[in-house]
């Protein structure tokens, strides 16, 4: 089975990391399951049942590494729309009946994993897919606001928020917008805290925590009447969430009595292709968070989650999918294994079993606004901007797929997306016979280069896009990983966006897996932008010209900084940078590039500081970061070890295996730093008196050891030219302070 591939010995080293990782996956995922299961219209737990399924069966034959499943958030508009459709006023019933769609809908799936069609999530203008993204996150908004403000109206979509919000704001109920404004807020802010006591909670746990509290204390399950102003309130169970007692209870089973009708084959294809989609771009996305680099099998993991949706179904539960933020937070807390989504849900169903009697306390405005935070991600303003700086095409397909979405549904949607992509290609390329005679037969030649490199040239020739892109991806994949590619596509007439976007992210996933990756021979193709992944083409148009480069009055401070010290700085950017990987800090985040360089040197040791852009996350729950850091690079070994401020959590507990290091005559140290490392002896033995006493005066960093170079981080943000001229002032002292 794939879970014990990696052989017994592995397991044995994972499933501790894996344990504790998997605590807070279950945390967040029942919240959220509920959360998306309300808002999709049916039982709550019917969100929280594919949690349990995906952990139970498909992680042991799943086709990831360190893949967490849950459910579609992308299904939400679909699934509501899909059960008053089937059911028409018998809610119930419609639930049943769209049960049956998903079990089909898992059929499909099955077998287009067993046809090979993982590449289904290429084959998608990549600004149609953020477009449906951003719908998705607008109905689900727009479906949570009335939760959220304790309305009883329930608008179906946004003209009719927009129709109804004189009438909407004027049966807001204040206790319950209290509790969701708080929910709201605490979504935001949370990732802003810097105390490692909250930080360590999950926010959505922190939702529940708090909102449970706040409704005993008001008397939800009461059903009292609060007066404000002399105005009387009611806070009754109608505003906290509706469980079934036992478990069983929850467990439905599916109707197939419109297995014929046409209706119910629109809503299966639109579940298995929704469905499908999200899928195969949460599991490409899952693999950059791997810190051990590994690649999914997308087409078995298309087979599984089938069965696995099948299975589901036929309990009541939703379509299964791999989970992006549930991963995401699985490999945060140091998760290395598919163990992690076993425990998980073993978690997930103790807690939803014995926990049962405080669920129900957890108000409706409180997962609404876990819900309008996770609404908001997926909108992404930050997404929609870079479409903008892409190219005005983009924005007319962005636009053109994101309102017919939100006027009809996502197939159409996409359908729409689809048409006006290749539109705007016909004029590009001002021949509809050009397009269809090339479209799927783009000319494609690999072979090596044999010269002192292990270099592979790649050439394309002709038209490049969205549907025929597999077959270049095909022919890179058979390239080793750790070889060196040069992607020629000066013969090339046409690279549309999504191709542009495609190759970016595949140079940045075979450099972090050891080899080399460049495109060339397109600086002469026009584009509809100056962004680097604007469409390109040979027709008429306009170069993008080289903007001139301006220094801001930090770099021109840096840049004086250096030559006062007689030190290089180099302005140069670099992407995908995988030197930083060696140190934990940066193990489970991506550095994304790194700039305004300052090099120096003591004693032949090099001082290196460096603006660094990093990420956690991907996709929509992408957060981006950025630091100022310092590396002493070192001629001689040094044990490892981290150094940090301690906490009242670490007082508690050891963090990451390690025990805190104390030395008896430094009791400022040893009571303000935590001081961690696997060879206690080592460690003891580098840290000499005379280094104590520097660093109790003046360590204000965190400090982190790879063997042959100490990294040296502030605080999240970069830092100010003072604030670089300290840390090089540190890095000197400490510089000669090891080396005496």
């Amino acid at each position: 089975m794939k879970l014990f591939s990696n052989g017994l010995k592995g397991w044995k080293q994972s499933w501790k990391g894996d344990l504790r990782a998997s605590i807070s996956v279950a945390f967040i995922a029942i919240p959220l399951g509920l959360g998306i299961g309300l808002a999709s219209g049916v039982p709550p737990l019917a969100a929280v049942i594919p949690c349990v399924v995906g952990g139970l069966f498909v992680s042991w034959i799943s086709g990831g590494n360190i893949t967490v499943h849950s459910t579609p958030k992308m299904l939400i508009g679909v699934t509501a729309a899909a059960v008053v459709t089937l059911g028409g006023t018998n809610l119930l019933l419609g639930y049943q009946l769209f049960l049956a769609a998903v079990v089909i809908a898992g059929g499909i799936q099955l077998l287009l994993g067993l046809f090979r069609l993982g590449v289904i999530g290429d084959l998608i203008p990549a600004s149609v897919i953020k477009s449906l993204l951003s719908a998705v996150g607008v109905i689900i908004i727009v479906k949570q606001i009335p939760d959220l403000v304790g309305s009883p109206i329930h608008p179906s979509n946004i003209i009719d928020l927009i129709k109804s919000l004189p009438e909407l704001i004027q049966s807001v109920n204040p206790p319950v917008l209290l509790i969701g404004s708080i929910s709201l807020a605490i979504m935001f802010l949370h990732p802003r805290f810097e105390f490692p006591i909250i930080k360590a909670v999950p926010s959505a746990v922190w939702v529940v925590l708090l909102s449970i509290a706040y409704s005993y204390t008001l008397g939800f399950s009461d059903g009292k009447q609060l007066t404000i102003l002399d105005y009387n309130f009611a806070v009754g169970s109608s505003y906290l969430i509706d469980l079934p007692s036992n478990i069983v209870d929850a467990i439905a089973t599916p109707n197939f009595s419109q297995w014929k009708t046409g209706v119910f084959w629109n809503i299966v294809v639109a579940v298995a292709v929704i469905s499908s989609i999200e899928g195969v771009l949460s599991a490409k996305a899952i693999d950059r968070l791997d810190p051990l680099k590994r690649k999914s099998n997308l087409n078995k993991e298309l087979r599984v989650v089938g069965l696995g949706t099948i299975f589901s179904g036929f309990i009541g539960g939703l379509p299964i999918i791999p989970g992006i933020v549930p991963s995401s937070v699985g490999v945060s807390h140091n998760g290395k294994g598919q163990l992690m989504d076993v425990f998980q849900a073993l978690l997930v169903l103790a807690l939803v079993v014995l926990l049962s009697n405080q669920l129900q306390h957890i108000p409706l405005a409180a997962l609404a606004g876990i819900l309008v935070h996770t609404g908001y991600k997926l909108f992404n303003l930050k997404e929609i901007l870079n479409i903008y700086r892409i190219g005005w095409d983009q924005i007319i397909i962005f636009s053109s797929t994101l309102i017919i979405t939100l006027m009809y549904d996502l197939i159409v949607g996409i359908s729409i997306g689809i048409l006006v992509t290749l539109t705007i290609h016909i004029i590009k390329l001002r021949s509809v016979i050009k397009l269809f005679t090339i479209l799927f037969r783009p000319n494609v030649v690999a072979y090596q280069e044999y010269d002192e490199y292990f270099k592979f040239h790649v050439s394309v020739k002709g038209y490049c896009n969205f549907l025929n892109y597999p077959r270049l991806k095909n022919a890179m994949d058979v390239i080793p990983s750790d070889a060196s590619i040069n992607l020629d596509l000066s013969l090339a007439e046409f690279i549309d966006h999504t191709v542009m976007e495609h190759l970016a992210e595949y140079e940045e996933n075979h450099i972090r897996r050891g080899g080399n990756f460049e495109v060339i021979g397109i600086d002469k193709h026009f584009s509809t932008g100056n962004h680097p992944l604007a469409m390109r083409f040979k027709k008429e148009g306009k170069l993008p010209l080289p903007e001139e480069r301006i220094l801001t009055s930090r770099q021109q401070k840096m840049q004086a900084l250096a030559q006062k010290l007689e030190w290089g700085f180099d302005l140069s950017v670099r992407r995908y940078i995988t030197t930083f990987e060696k140190f934990h800090f940066f193990k489970f985040k991506t550095v994304d590039s790194v700039y305004n360089k300052l090099i120096g040197t003591v004693d032949t040791n090099a001082i290196t500081i460096q603006d660094v852009d990093f990420h956690e996350g991907e996709l929509q729950f992408k957060s981006e970061r950025q630091t100022t850091v310092a590396i002493l690079g070192l001629n001689e070994p040094i044990p490892l070890f981290t150094i940090e401020k301690e906490n009242f959590l670490d007082r508690v507990a050891a963090f990451a295996g390690y025990d805190d290091i104390d030395f008896q005559n430094f009791k400022k140290f040893s009571n303000t730093f935590r001081l961690k490392g696997d060879d206690e002896k080592a460690v003891r033995a580098f840290f000499k008196p005379d280094l104590l006493q520097f660093l109790e005066e003046e360590l204000q960093y965190k400090l982190e050891s790879a063997g042959n170079s100490i990294l040296i981080i502030g605080k999240e943000r970069p830092m100010s030219e003072a604030e670089v001229q300290n840390l090089i002032h540190f890095c000197t002292r400490m510089l000669y302070v090891i080396l005496r």
